[in-house]
């Protein structure tokens, strides 16, 4: 009996030792770590709202670049094209569409075939192209100078050399493309 004692002693102190175990003692050591876990959820959670957003703005910026990238070329396009019909207008003497995609700043002289330019610093005049073709004529630049106000530059060009030719272009209240100056050194 005496050793039957002991044993229950035996097992009981260890029964009780397994039930004095130190997952109490850690429960604040858990506590500690859930609430660090709360916060790390917490600051990723604001840290990926701060990334979406940054994400959605590169995504606007980029949206707004392509927007005015293809305005500009969809601008070079149709003043390319005005050029084009302004130079062949000017060489076959077409008055009636040189004036009818002329600005109010320009002025076409039927009698000396000239084009005069009304700026605020004053007129000045440039005859009509007459010795320009394909083979002679040189695309330079597309030069957007604000939203409403663009100039294209072309050059003719010769075995000995070459002149410069500056287009410019304003968009009328409908939104088309009028020619508003020509400036040459040729």
């Amino acid at each position: 009996m005496r050793k039957s004692r002991i044993l229950l002693i035996w097992i009981l102190a260890l029964f009780l030792t397994a039930c004095n175990s130190s997952d109490d003692a850690s429960l604040p050591d858990v506590q500690e770590k859930e609430r660090k876990d709360a916060i790390n959820t917490e600051q990723m959670r604001k840290e990926n709202e701060l990334l979406k957003e940054q994400v959605r703005n590169n995504q606007k910026k980029k949206d707004e670049k392509d927007a005015k990238e293809q305005e500009e070329i969809e601008s070079l396009r149709e003043t390319l094209n005005i050029t084009f019909k302004l130079m062949a207008a000017m060489q076959s003497n077409n008055y009636t569409y040189l004036e009818s995609v002329s600005s109010p700043n320009i002025e076409i002289s039927q009698q000396n075939n000239i084009i005069i330019s009304k700026l605020e610093q004053g007129d000045y005049e440039v005859p009509f192209l007459h010795n320009v073709s394909l083979n002679n004529l040189e695309y330079r630049g597309f030069n957007p100078l604000d939203s409403d106000r663009v100039m294209l530059h072309m050059a003719t060009v010769w075995s000995d050399g070459n002149g410069a030719l500056d287009f410019y272009f304003i968009r009328s209240e409908e939104g088309n493309w009028l020619f508003d100056g020509l400036l040459t050194n040729g």
